[in-house]
């Protein structure tokens, strides 16, 4: 378990998969996609916590994440080893290619860091709304087909609950398709797959 503050984390370029609703506890699986703001580990093991911090003390905590990598939007290319030299980012692909960057501008642009293969699990769920709008078959537009998922009353529980929102792109059934989940919890945190 790692205890995070939910405002710390980035998440509107998220490709999310399963989404597991029981007993009061809803799990959303982040393949890829997640980003933290500027942060810190503190702990180990079951007392893991990632906390913001200012720049002098920020350390890189996306490396406990099973899914670690930058990614390019002007190249639209994810790179999974990467390297800076004289400012200039190195870095390889899934397909093992090296990629060499000629300026610097170029390269800043291209290092941002994501991480994915974990579980957004909350707690104490008194309220849970997910809406899937299916894409067609070609996957770049919506097909007009809605899938809704409502659990529990907005009213209940409404005094130690905390309102959480996410959106992104989910790539299992129902979808694939553009999700919006709304969520009522009492508490939030981030658990790592082996998945």
């Amino acid at each position: 378990m790692i205890l995070v503050d939910f405002d710390s984390l980035v998440t509107f370029d998220c490709t999310y998969g399963d989404c597991v609703v029981k007993d009061g506890v809803v799990r959303v699986f982040v393949e890829k996609g997640l980003m933290l703001k500027r942060s810190k580990l503190i702990g180990e093991g079951e007392l893991t916590q990632i906390v913001e911090c200012e720049e002098d003390e920020f350390s890189k905590v996306e490396s406990i994440f099973p899914v670690h990598y930058i990614y390019d939007p002007a190249r639209d290319a994810e790179y999974v080893e990467w390297e800076l030299v004289d400012g200039l980012l190195n870095a390889r692909n899934k397909n093992g290619e090296w990629v060499e960057y000629k300026s610097k501008e170029e390269s800043s642009y291209a290092i941002h860091e994501y991480v994915g293969g974990c579980w957004l699990v909350f707690l104490g769920v008194s309220f849970s709304r997910r809406v899937i709008c299916k894409y067609s078959s070609d996957r770049t537009s919506p097909s007009g087909t809605e899938f809704v998922q409502e659990i529990g009353h907005r009213s209940v529980g409404r005094g130690m609950a905390k309102e959480y929102f996410l959106e992104g792109v989910i790539g299992v059934s129902p979808g694939p398709g553009w999700m919006s989940l709304e969520i009522c919890a009492e508490s939030f945190h981030i658990e790592n797959s082996d998945r």
